[in-house]
């Protein structure tokens, strides 16, 4: 059976970090680098329009709209793909996550029986919280998407309130890594990650300068 994809959500604003989240160093790369490297399946990346990494392992999927409306916008486009090439669903990947996306796909994928995963989302969560950019995505979403985002929807969590969902539990020593949208988030997720593996040395992190590239994205066809 086909690994399904991995779609990395990593087209933010990223204005309260103050600089790229996919840039930021993290294990002698930058973050999304790291998430790549670490996927042991076809990596899709929505960067609307940025480029981050020249890794011939990524494929770049343009959004349904342009300028940053949404990750609705950006995950249309892959289901809409993943459809198409007879794929069961996608991972969807926030990048501002410390979490392997290998071990993401893993804790998904005890879900893997219920109704959720062949027709809605199932989603990692923690306190009670879903967090559906960690999640498996059914490709059978995709044509009710596409005339959603079209239509002017763009809250997430509103749209899935109409779908079929389940939740995975993240266990509590790996919910530090979740997520992060602060330096000061970023500091304690490295922290956190550093306690689950204290025997491997980390060079300390600065901030890269440096703006990502943007370039036109063309249609899929």
């Amino acid at each position: 059976m086909r690994a399904e994809p991995l779609l990395i959500l990593c087209g933010g604003r990223s204005s309260r970090m103050g600089s790229p989240k996919p840039l930021l160093p993290w294990q002698n790369r930058t973050l999304i680098d790291t998430h790549i490297a670490a996927a042991r399946r076809p990596v899709w990346l929505a960067a609307d329009g940025a480029r981050f990494t020249d890794s011939p392992r990524a494929e770049y999927l343009p959004d349904s709209l342009p300028d940053k409306q949404g990750a609705l916008s950006a995950i249309a486009p892959a289901l809409q793909r993943a459809r198409s090439q007879g794929f069961n669903g996608v991972y969807v990947f926030s990048c501002d996550t410390l979490l392997n996306p290998e071990r993401v796909a893993a804790l998904l994928h005890t879900a893997a029986h219920t109704s959720a995963w062949r027709e809605g989302v199932v989603m990692l969560a923690h306190g009670g919280r879903g967090l559906p950019l960690l999640a498996h995505w059914s490709a059978q979403l995709a044509p009710a998407l596409a005339n959603d985002v079209a239509a002017g929807q763009r809250r997430v969590h509103g749209w899935l309130a109409q779908q079929t969902t389940a939740q995975v539990p993240l266990p509590a020593a790996e919910q530090p890594l979740a997520n992060f949208n602060t330096p000061a988030e970023f500091a304690a997720a490295r922290a956190a990650w550093q306690a689950l593996h204290p025997s491997t040395f980390l060079i300390p992190n600065h901030a890269p300068t440096h703006p990502p590239e943007r370039t036109r994205t063309q249609p899929n066809g």
